[in-house]
């Protein structure tokens, strides 16, 4: 079963990238975030009795924490290709050692150094240039390579409160999660709806792209769902990293779809999971 459910979990973090992709074309970042992640919250809803007042308002503060880093991760997407968008998405395990080890005294080790170390190698791969410096200053030069170093931060901080009210609090976890996407759906509304005076966009968007967001809110939900699957025959330090083989099928959608250039990118990929591994079971 563990091997069903990994593969369901990578499948759908694979596909959720190109179809965040589609769904921010010809949109603002703020419609889109509102669409991507309100379609999500609406799949859930089904197990919303495991939500309760209590983890509702816990939810609150990492809702604000992901209200801001998915709004740029839907902005990345949106004027940055996918080839380099989600590899950047997973280097929020090299800022979760250091997080983890100011607020929740997790030890930084020699493994989880070389594995960090090995990961923003592979980062240079993703705006190759004549030498490494220069890979690194084209990153920089991306907004949108930029947007998602910050969304990955943001995330890193989000995994280390989480942690702490799932695992110390004993919350729900798909209980937790839908208060979540409640407090990012709502934010998301009420900025946008202030920001465009209407409703007229909200409208539009899902008008036009009804079929997109009903399957990107399937991949984001349950792509969560089947992690949960996923812990209960495997540890996170196995599963995490292997999560991030979804990175792949990103980069082949991307290829056939887009037509982006992957091929150094995916050598890029390879040394960013190859240092995932070292940096988790560190």
């Amino acid at each position: 079963m563990v091997f069903l459910w990994m593969s369901i979990r990578i499948f759908l973090l694979g596909l959720e990238r190109i179809l965040g992709k589609i769904i921010t074309r010809q949109t603002s970042s703020l419609i889109s975030s509102w669409a991507f992640f309100g379609f999500s919250l609406l799949v859930l809803l089904p197990f919303s009795s495991r939500m309760n007042f209590q983890i509702f308002k816990f939810s609150l503060i990492s809702g604000v924490i992901y209200s801001i880093s998915f709004f740029l991760y839907m902005y990345s997407l949106s004027v940055e290709d996918v080839s380099v968008v989600a590899p950047l998405y997973n280097i929020n395990a090299i800022f979760w050692i250091f997080i983890a080890n100011i607020f929740l005294n997790e030890k930084i080790t020699i493994y989880k150094i070389l594995g960090s170390l090995m990961m923003i190698y592979g980062v240079s791969y993703l705006k190759k240039s004549n030498n490494i410096l220069s890979s690194y200053l084209n990153i920089l030069k991306s907004k949108g390579a930029l947007a998602m170093i910050f969304s990955s931060l943001l995330i890193a901080v989000g995994r280390t409160v989480d942690g702490v009210f799932t695992k110390q609090k004993h919350f729900d976890q798909l209980g937790y999660s839908i208060g979540v996407y409640l407090i990012m759906s709502f934010n998301f509304f009420i900025v946008s709806f202030i920001k465009e005076r209407g409703f007229k966009s909200h409208i539009e968007i899902v008008k036009h792209k009804w079929m997109f967001l009903i399957f990107g809110g399937i991949c984001n939900a349950y792509a969560y769902v089947a992690l949960l699957k996923v812990f209960k025959y495997i540890d996170v330090s196995i599963a995490e990293p292997l999560s991030m083989i979804s990175v792949f099928v990103s980069i082949l959608f991307a290829y056939l779809i887009f037509k982006e250039r992957v091929k150094l990118r995916i050598i890029g990929t390879f040394f960013l999971i190859f240092g995932a591994f070292i940096l988790y079971l560190g």
